[in-house]
């Protein structure tokens, strides 16, 4: 994690223990990681970049490749 553990902790702070996150934006998922193995989170990191998505689904993260600008049709509001 490239600088950003302190951030990451300070967001983790707020979100409850075993939410479902939808992390949209997600990068390579290091957020989305972080909070799987510190708050027992689950959920969807979402990217558009090829990068992004390998490096998110190498560190166990789900990651969907879509286009945010298209909608998010997949999910409930």
């Amino acid at each position: 994690m490239s600088g950003g553990l302190v951030h990451y902790q300070a967001i983790a702070e707020l979100v409850p223990h075993g939410s479902r996150v939808l992390d949209l934006g997600c990068g390579k998922g290091e957020l989305l990681a972080y909070l799987q193995q510190h708050r027992g989170c689950t959920g969807y990191g979402v990217d558009l970049q090829d990068a992004n998505v390998l490096a998110g689904v190498q560190r166990g993260v789900n990651v969907l490749q879509l286009n945010l600008d298209e909608g998010l049709h997949m999910f409930a509001n």
